[in-house]
């Protein structure tokens, strides 16, 4: 409740700093020509600039999937499991430090910190899990309910955002960059056992993230496109696994309602891989994210978002940007806990 208190207040005072005036193309700031708080190394700055930005991104995750099905609990019984997800949260807040080298080149620092929380409930068991050995693996299975939670600092991103076109009201930069490997994957349960795969801080490994963005713009209009992913370039990390490579393209619109907000529309789509290699400590096997085939898919999500810009007043220049975003198609690997509706915030600031 206090992060909605906060975005409420932020955006009331933002829109008190503003002029009501009718709309213009000759605002000083245009709360368009950013893209929704979902989307990140969107834009590039002025030779010099400096921006300095927080963003956050809250998902809840809850009910049991297959493909693109919900199950009960009987399927995971079945696959030999005892336990399954009642419900996730997940919340990453980030540091946007960015600054303009040239016209041409802008480098971006985001470090990030991560807090999780799972909930469990017990299913009866029936059969083994695939065959599998349960013996061959350390640590008792949990009965009954129960919470477990991690929050730390996670990785860091440096990246390079390199002009590659621009004529008119079209442009196009490319992203070079590189997620270091600063949080934690060796995060365990207070029996000394890792946790789920999932919960850990970071992904343990150095990992390329490039990107190609578009962005054109037209009267009150603007629109932009963007392709990126993640590649890992380690096979594995300390703990011995590493995370399923990644990609997305999405694309979106947006339209100034007045000289200090606009609305936005976005459409994504996302394919994770499962995970490589394995815990190399005490583990459990008694849960579907216990298990790396249980990892990855495939979705196609709807952002709905408003980019508000304070016009005058001593807050002139400060941006808010507010997203929420739904499921619209998915499928996933083996039985996973199901995405739910997600929200995205930025708070950013150019000197």
């Amino acid at each position: 409740m206090k992060f909605f208190s906060c975005v409420i207040t932020t955006g009331l005072a933002l829109a008190s700093s503003t002029s009501f005036a009718h709309q213009n193309d000759q605002v000083r700031y245009r709360p368009e020509s950013h893209a929704p708080a979902g989307v990140m190394a969107d834009h590039q700055h002025r030779q010099g600039e400096w921006m300095v930005g927080y963003r956050t991104m809250s998902r809840d995750f809850s009910g049991l999937y297959s493909g693109s099905d919900k199950v009960s609990d009987s399927v995971a019984a079945a696959a030999g499991y005892s336990m399954v997800a009642n419900s996730m949260s997940m919340d990453m807040h980030m540091l946007d430090i960015m600054y303009a080298l040239n016209d041409d080149i802008t480098l971006m620092l985001m470090p990030e910190y991560m807090t999780m929380n799972m909930s469990m409930r017990s299913v009866a068991m029936s059969g083994a899990m695939g065959g599998m050995d349960m013996g061959a693996h350390s640590g008792a299975s949990h009965t009954g309910g129960h919470d477990h939670s991690v929050s730390g600092w996670g990785d860091t991103t440096l990246a390079a955002l390199l002009r590659v076109y621009q004529r008119g009201p079209h442009q196009v930069h490319a992203t070079l960059g590189v997620s270091l490997p600063t949080g934690s994957v060796d995060e365990q349960q207070a029996d000394g056992r890792f946790v789920h795969y999932g919960m850990q801080l970071g992904s343990g490994t150095y990992d390329l993230v490039p990107s190609i963005t578009y962005n054109g713009v037209a009267g009150l209009l603007s629109w932009g496109a963007q392709f990126g992913g993640e590649w890992r370039l380690e096979s594995a990390n300390d703990s011995g696994f590493a995370f399923g490579d990644q990609f997305n393209v999405l694309a979106w619109g947006a339209y100034r309602l007045a000289d200090w907000v606009s609305a936005s529309a976005r459409l994504q789509y996302e394919k994770r891989e499962d995970i490589n290699g394995h815990y190399n400590g005490p583990h459990g096997h008694s849960s579907p994210p216990d298990l790396q085939a249980n990892y990855g898919g495939e979705w196609v999500e709807l952002g709905l978002g408003v980019n508000l810009v304070a016009q005058q007043g001593p807050l002139a220049g400060i941006r808010l940007g507010l997203e929420w975003l739904l499921p619209v198609s998915e499928y996933y690997n083996g039985l996973q806990v199901g995405r739910d509706a997600g929200l995205s915030m930025s708070l950013s600031y150019a000197l």
